[in-house]
């Protein structure tokens, strides 16, 4: 992989579940790692529900390997 195809910034975030005031359960996600990485658009469509516009594009994000990663992990790109 050469490294200018890795143009983009992703962050990997693991899930952290702890109890909030009520006793329930509160899911927040933290930046584990931030790495370079390629994002390519494979597929995107736009959804018209109860009257509200749903966005859901679909992408192929190429990185190095990174230890420790699992399903369990989320990765976030913003634009």
């Amino acid at each position: 992989m050469r490294a200018g195809e890795l143009r983009h910034r992703v962050q990997i975030q693991a899930a952290s579940d702890s109890r909030d005031a009520h006793g329930g359960n509160v899911r927040t996600w933290g930046t584990v790692a931030t790495v370079w990485a390629s994002v390519e658009p494979l597929t995107g469509r736009e959804l018209s529900e109860a009257q509200q516009v749903e966005s859901r594009a679909t992408v192929r994000i190429t990185m190095r390997p990174y230890p420790g990663l699992t399903s369990r992990h989320r990765i976030v790109f913003t634009e």
